[in-house]
C-alpha cells in the first residue's frame, strides 16, 4: 500500500517553514509521496496581495524541485469555488483506492478541527498528522473518541517562526525575506513582480467601488497586463495600473455611468445607447480624468478601449484589451486558445477575440460598436499573410 501525504495551503507564497514541515512529515512517516496542493482562493477572500493560482503553483514547483517524492496538484484550484478538505480526500480516494492518506497540518488545526466541514468523515479517510515541537508535547484530544484519537499522528517539527502574511508585508515594503524563502521562489517573485503593492491609493479606490468578484477580476487583469508588458516591451507599471483601473466604473449604476460619460464630453451614439455594456469603459476613462489625478493619455486610452478595441491601438491598449480576456479567473470555453495566441502575438489574439465578439453580437441580433469592426479591420490589414 502506497503511503501518500497531502499538504494543502494557500502557499502565498510557499516559504521554508512549509518546506521543512513537508520534509519532516515525509521522513518521519516514511511517506512514498507527498501531494502539495495549493488552494483555490474564493473571490471574496482575494486581496491584491494574493498571487494568482498559476503563480502559487509554480512557486511550489520551484520550492520542491529535485525531490521525486513531492508532486504538485492543481486539484483544488481547478475545482474552483469553496474547496472542502473532505471533498478533496474523496476525490483522491477514488483516484487512488489503494493509497493510505496522511493529511499534514499545523498544530493550531486541533483547536478548530471539529468545526471543519464533515470532520468525522475526514478522520475516516486519512490520518491527520499534526506538527508539534516535541513528540511528547501535550495536544488536546479531549474532543475526540478513543477510536478517533487513533487517527491523529504527531510530527516532531521545530517550525520556522514566520507567516506568509508577514512575508508579503515585508515584500511590499522592500524588506529582506531571503532567510524565509527558497532562493528560486524569491527569484520567481522578483521576476514576476509579485506582492509589491505599487499603487496602494488606486487599489483602495477600486476596492471602494467594485464588488468582490469584479475586484478579483481587476487584480487578475492587472497581473496579466504586467506580464504581457514585460513580454512585449511595454511599460509594466503603466500596464499594471491600467489593468487595475480598467473596470473602475463597472459596478456603478447605468445612469451614473451615462452621467459621467456626458460630463466627460462624449455624447452617446445610437449604437452605444443600444448596448449599455460598453458604457463602463467610457465612463471609466471619464471618471479617472475628471475625478482623479490620472492624466496619462496612454492609461486613459487603454481604459477606454479595453472593451471595444479601436483602430490604431497603442501597445498598451492592446495589452490591457487582451489581459481582460486572459486574466486568471476567466474560464470561458476558448480562454486557453486566447492565452496561447496572446503568448504568440497580441495581434493574433485580438483577431480571434474580435471575430468572436462580432459573431456573438450578430448572432444575438445586437448592434456592433464601430470601434470593434475598425479594430478587426485595422489589425487584419496590418498583419502580413505569413502572420495570419
Amino acid at each position: 500500500m502506497r503511503k501518500t501525504g497531502i499538504f494543502g495551503g494557500s502557499f502565498n507564497p510557499p516559504h521554508l517553514g512549509h518546506k521543512k514541515l513537508a520534509l519532516t512529515a515525509a521522513d518521519s512517516l516514511d511517506l512514498d509521496r507527498v501531494i502539495i496542493m495549493p488552494a483555490g482562493i474564493p473571490p471574496h477572500k482575494v486581496p491584491v496581495a494574493f498571487a494568482g493560482a498559476k503563480d502559487r503553483t509554480e512557486m511550489c514547483r520551484v520550492m520542491f524541485r529535485g525531490d521525486s517524492r513531492f508532486e504538485i496538484s492543481t486539484l483544488e484550484i481547478e475545482r474552483g469555488n469553496k474547496s472542502y478538505t473532505v471533498d478533496t480526500l474523496n476525490i483522491l480516494r477514488r483516484q487512488f483506492p489503494d493509497d493510505e492518506f496522511y493529511l499534514i497540518t499545523g498544530s493550531d488545526m486541533l483547536e478548530t478541527f471539529t468545526q471543519w466541514y464533515k470532520w468525522e468523515e475526514i478522520l475516516s479517510l486519512a490520518y491527520v498528522c499534526t506538527a508539534v515541537r516535541e513528540k511528547s508535547a501535550k495536544l488536546d484530544y479531549s474532543a475526540f473518541t478513543d477510536e478517533q484519537k487513533k487517527r491523529f499522528i504527531p510530527i516532531e517539527a521545530d517550525p520556522i517562526e514566520i507567516s506568509s502574511t508577514e512575508i508579503r508585508n515585508a515584500l511590499a515594503n522592500g524588506g529582506d525575506v531571503s532567510r524565509y524563502l527558497d532562493g528560486g521562489v524569491l527569484d520567481y517573485i522578483k521576476e514576476n513582480g509579485l506582492y509589491a503593492d505599487r499603487f496602494p491609493r488606486y487599489r483602495r479606490l477600486v476596492e471602494s467601488k467594485l464588488d468582490a468578484e469584479r475586484l478579483n477580476h481587476s487584480f487578475g487583469v492587472s497581473r496579466a497586463a504586467r506580464k504581457l508588458a514585460l513580454k512585449y516591451g511595454a511599460d509594466a507599471d503603466k500596464a499594471e495600473l491600467a489593468g487595475l483601473l480598467h473596470d473602475v466604473m463597472k459596478n456603478a449604476p447605468k445612469e451614473e455611468q451615462k452621467s459621467v460619460i456626458e460630463r466627460g464630453g462624449h455624447k452617446l451614439t445610437a449604437v452605444e445607447l443600444a448596448n449599455s455594456k460598453v458604457w463602463h469603459a467610457m465612463a471609466g476613462e471619464a471618471f479617472l480624468r475628471l475625478e482623479t489625478d490620472i492624466d496619462d493619455a496612454e492609461i486613459l486610452s487603454a481604459v477606454r478601449r479595453h472593451t471595444t478595441g479601436a483602430a490604431g491601438m497603442s501597445l498598451l491598449d492592446k495589452i490591457v484589451y487582451i489581459a481582460d480576456f486572459i486574466s486568471e479567473e476567466r474560464d470561458y470555453p476558448d480562454v486557453e486558445t486566447v492565452r496561447a495566441l496572446a503568448d504568440e502575438s497580441l495581434e493574433k489574439a485580438i483577431i480571434y477575440t474580435t471575430t468572436y465578439t462580432i459573431r456573438d453580437l450578430a448572432g444575438k441580433g445586437l448592434p456592433i460598436h464601430p470601434d470593434t469592426v475598425d479594430c478587426y479591420n485595422d489589425i487584419l490589414i496590418n498583419l502580413t499573410e505569413g502572420e495570419l
